[in-house]
């Protein structure tokens, strides 16, 4: 068997290979990360006699940089396995102590691992469920820019009319991004016709805000303690924050309908069935799961999602600061953790867990919390694993994932 490790990166890849006793098959040599590059790699292995049949390459999920060279090796027949970072970095500080890290040294490394772990070939998940993945971790971008045009206009709003904070609910609504848009500092107010005042809030608001906000606001610009140096540059500013704040509301509007439909091709669909769970805390955990399946119970995954406690063990002691590893996708921490916290208020079964965690065990909100994101995690995969909808009693039929494979 040859064992073969691809360094990857954006514009050139390096290979290098090794057999059995780790000795050298092909020594590292660099490809570009085009068709013709990608010829040249075939072209190697095929002068160094590695068939399809007798090798197992593999490369690290690196960014998306890998998912071409993993497409085309195995459409032409090579099994290859995509390792995780994490396990490289890992073995890289035992397999040499030296504080060197270039490409033809991970290229060996790498090689050297396959060697030694024998990974299983992987597989491209369901095209639906990367695209739910690429999705809604693209929509997260777009609520922390949403969140960084909010924090910019409050700024300026402070500085200029500190008073319209107390005459609006919430967090830039549609009727104060419409308001703000035609007149945000009090001069602009003062200068504004009351009845235009009136229709711009009564159409924005559908008609819950009219005259009585208008003369609320020519009251507050009237005692407003707002800066007016500048402000007629600043007004201008937030006139533009709002209206890229409506594009991209109108974006993660349409990403939204989006998420919806390829959720529902995938079995993160039984996810909504769960209290509290929305569509997009649904698609984030389908989407960062992929193929349930390759989950053999709860346990693996959280420690794929870097849920799973932190241990050291030495001689028969073994410790745990009850902190969590963190070693896997943030997105699916993250979306685990938002989803525990609506379920334990919408769902007894876990708002009992989380109130025995307060309680009979005094831990913090947040240990609390991250149990019960752990027990939704094995819902979860079982939803996902049996495809049906939740139920706060499991089925009589219903077994963990360890007790599956025995029970065939």
């Amino acid at each position: 068997m040859v064992y073969i490790g691809i360094d990857i990166a954006k514009r050139s890849h390096v290979l290098s290979a090794v057999d059995d006793d780790g000795k050298a098959v092909i020594e590292s040599f660099k490809f570009a990360n085009t068709d013709r590059g990608f010829e040249k790699l075939l072209e190697r292995l095929k002068k160094a006699g590695v068939e399809p049949g007798g090798s197992l390459s593999g490369m690290e999920a690196t960014g998306h940089y890998w998912i071409a060279l993993f497409d085309f090796m195995t459409s032409h027949g090579y099994d290859v396995a995509v390792i995780n970072p994490i396990q490289s970095d890992a073995f890289r500080d035992v397999w040499t102590v030296r504080k060197v890290k270039t490409d033809a040294i991970d290229a060996a490394m790498i090689a050297d691992l396959v060697r030694y772990k024998r990974y299983e070939p992987s597989a491209l998940g369901e095209e639906a469920t990367d695209e739910l993945r690429s999705l809604a971790r693209y929509r997260m971008s777009l609520v922390e820019r949403s969140t960084m045009l909010k924090n910019r206009a409050t700024a300026i709003l402070d500085r200029v009319f500190p008073e319209l904070d107390g005459l609006f609910s919430g967090s830039f609504g549609p009727t104060q991004r419409a308001l703000l848009e035609h007149c945000s500092t009090p001069s602009q107010v003062l200068s504004t016709n009351v009845r235009t005042l009136e229709r711009i809030l009564r159409e924005a608001s559908g008609g819950k805000c009219g005259r009585e906000k208008a003369e609320k606001l020519k009251a507050a610009a009237r005692s407003s303690v707002g800066v007016g140096f500048g402000s007629r540059t600043l007004a201008f500013e937030i006139r533009l924050l709002m209206e890229e704040l409506d594009f991209v509301r109108g974006q993660i509007d349409e990403v939204d309908g989006e998420l919806a439909r390829l959720l529902d091709e995938t079995d993160g669909r039984w996810l909504l069935t769960v209290p509290g769970i929305g569509l997009v805390l649904a698609a984030t955990i389908a989407g960062e799961i992929g193929d349930a399946n390759r989950f053999d119970d709860a346990h693996q995954l959280m420690a794929y999602a870097g849920m799973d406690p932190t241990k050291s063990e030495s001689g028969e002691t073994v410790a745990s600061d009850g902190n969590m590893s963190k070693r896997g996708p943030a997105a699916l921490r993250w979306a685990f953790m938002q989803a525990a916290d609506s379920a334990r208020k919408y769902d007894p079964y876990f708002g009992d867990h989380y109130a025995k965690k307060k309680g009979e065990d005094k831990k913090h909100h947040y240990v609390a919390l991250s149990g019960v994101a752990r027990k939704l995690m094995g819902v979860s995969l079982a939803l996902m694993k049996e495809q049906r909808p939740y139920e706060p009693t499991p089925p009589k039929h219903h077994l963990p994932g360890h007790l599956q494979e025995a029970a065939k």
